[in-house]
């Protein structure tokens, strides 16, 4: 399967997502069981995202979680290719992780 036959349409997408999942035998009540967690926040994911949960439906899909909600990833990415780290974020040598590292090599 591809990511060419997944619905555009948010609603036709969970349905699809659904669908999918019973014909690999399973359904969202089983899958929340089996990782121990409620329906609901199974569910959800279908509305909103979720990337635990996403990851999950995915592989159960034999799919990237990306091809399923490309849109929730496509924001993702835009958003990180737009955070520039401050100087600030970079470490400097302090003699406190000077002494940690000399401590870690022994």
């Amino acid at each position: 399967m591809d990511g060419n036959d997944i619905p555009v349409d948010p609603l036709l997408r969970r349905e699809w997502i659904k669908f999918q999942l019973r014909l690999r035998g399973t359904t969202l009540s089983a899958l929340a069981r089996e990782l121990g967690v409620s329906r609901q926040a199974l569910g959800q994911t279908l509305i909103q995202s979720y990337p635990k949960m996403e990851r999950v439906i995915a592989a159960r899909l034999a799919l990237e979680p990306w091809d399923i909600w490309p849109e929730r990833y496509a924001r993702r990415q835009h958003k990180a290719a737009n955070i520039k780290r401050p100087s600030s974020c970079l470490v400097k040598r302090t003699k406190h992780n000077t002494a940690t590292r000399r401590r870690n090599r022994r």
